[in-house]
C-alpha cells in the first residue's frame, strides 16, 4: 500500500467513531470486515485482530452501539465502506457477522458482492428467522414498538403473552427478558431493531447471490445455542458444502469466541 493511501485511510476511519480499524500498517492487502453482536463494541474483536496480525480488522459499531451512538443509518455505514473497499486497496475482503451483527453483514455483502470472497455469519440472526422482527419494525408498527418498550410492565405483559402463545421459546423468553431489564436497554432495542429493518433479505435471494458470485459462505453455530438454534440455522446449511457448516459444543455466548478461534485458524493455516 503506497503511503499516500494509507495515509488516507487511516484519516478516513479516525473520523469515523463506529470505525475500529486494526492492524492498519501490519497486513498483507488482506481485509476483515467485522460486525459485533447486540449489547457489545466493536472493539471485541481485536481478539481477532491480535491472532492474524497479517490481516487488517475493521470492526464496526452496529447502530446505537458504541461511543457515538449519531451514527444511526446503515445506508450512511455502507457508503462509508464501499467507498474504500472500491479503491482496491486489499486483494483479499471476507466479511464476519455474529448475532444480529449477521444482518447488517449481509446487508453489506448484497450491496456489492463481488467485492467478498469469504463471509462468515456466526450464530447468525436473520439466517434463523424471527417471526416478530419484520412485524415489529414494519414502518406502520415500529411507533408502537418503541412505545411498548418504553414500559417496562407493558413489556413484561407482553413477553408473557407472546411466551403463553408459544411465539417465543422458554429460553428465548428468558434471553429478553434479560435483555430488557431496564429502561435503557429496552430502547436500545427498540432502536437498534428499527435501524436494522432493511437488512431482511430471503435466505433462497441470498444463496441465489452467493451462487452467482462464487462467494465462500460459512455458518458457525453452538449446540447449545437456544436463542439461534442449529435447526433453523440448518434450513439454510443444508444448501452449502458440509464444510461450510461449521458445529461447536457452545452457547448462543461461547460460539463467538470458538468461531474467533476456528477462524483465526483457518486464515493461518492458508497462509
Amino acid at each position: 500500500m503506497s503511503l499516500k493511501l494509507f495515509q488516507l485511510l487511516e484519516d478516513h476511519f479516525s473520523e469515523k467513531a463506529a470505525f475500529h480499524y486494526y492492524n492498519i500498517d501490519k497486513h498483507e492487502g488482506k481485509l476483515l470486515v467485522c460486525l459485533h453482536g447486540f449489547g457489545q463494541r466493536a472493539e471485541i474483536f481485536k481478539i481477532l485482530a491480535n491472532k492474524l496480525p497479517q490481516y487488517a480488522v475493521l470492526s464496526i459499531d452496529l447502530p446505537y452501539h458504541g461511543s457515538d451512538n449519531s451514527n444511526k443509518d446503515i445506508n450512511h455505514l455502507w457508503e462509508d465502506l464501499k467507498t474504500y473497499l472500491e479503491k482496491k486497496v486489499f486483494q483479499e475482503i471476507n466479511l464476519i457477522g455474529y448475532s444480529i451483527g449477521s444482518r447488517l453483514a449481509v446487508y453489506f455483502y448484497q450491496k456489492a458482492p463481488h467485492l467478498f470472497q469469504e463471509v462468515y455469519l456466526i450464530a447468525p440472526d436473520g439466517i434463523a428467522k424471527n417471526l416478530l422482527f419484520p412485524v415489529v419494525t414494519h414502518t406502520f408498527v415500529a411507533p408502537i414498538f418503541k412505545f411498548v418498550m418504553e414500559n417496562q410492565k407493558v413489556i413484561h405483559k407482553a413477553l408473557s403473552y407472546l411466551r403463553n402463545l408459544n411465539l417465543i421459546t422458554k429460553n428465548q423468553f428468558h434471553f429478553a427478558s434479560k435483555s430488557l431489564s431496564s429502561p435503557q436497554e429496552s430502547r436500545k432495542v427498540a432502536n437498534t431493531w428499527i435501524s436494522l429493518r432493511d437488512t431482511q433479505l430471503k435466505n433462497k435471494k441470498l444463496l441465489t447471490i452467493v451462487s452467482s458470485n462464487n462467494t465462500k459462505l460459512f455458518l458457525l453455530a453452538g449446540n447449545h445455542d437456544k436463542i439461534i438454534t442449529v435447526r433453523k440455522v440448518n434450513k439454510v446449511a443444508r444448501e452449502l458444502p458440509p464444510h461450510q457448516t461449521i458445529y461447536f459444543d457452545a452457547n448462543h455466548y461461547q460460539v463467538l469466541i470458538e468461531s474467533i478461534q476456528w477462524i483465526s485458524d483457518k486464515k493461518t493455516s492458508q497462509n
